[in-house]
């Protein structure tokens, strides 16, 4: 299994509370799966399930925990 950092390009539902403060969003997500396509449905789940509209993928690749080494907040991200 591997670890995929995915951006999202997303909307808050007009139902979501946060649309009166939000207009958008790019949501960085760190997702265990098997496969690219299972971690980005992961994804896109959990983004549904926050009441949030998936717009497009922004970016998608297989994250190294050593990437983030210098950086303590992602790397906190990655290992959570």
């Amino acid at each position: 299994m591997a670890i995929y950092y995915i951006m999202i390009e997303a909307t808050p539902n007009t139902s979501n509370p946060e649309s009166k403060e939000f207009g958008g969003a790019y949501i960085n997500c760190w997702v265990k799966a098997f496969t690219q396509k299972e971690a980005l449905k992961r994804a896109k789940d959990y983004i549904k399930n926050e009441n949030w509209m998936f717009i497009k993928t922004e970016d998608i690749w297989e994250a190294q925990r050593q990437s983030y080494i210098d950086l303590p907040e992602s790397l906190e991200c990655y290992d959570e």
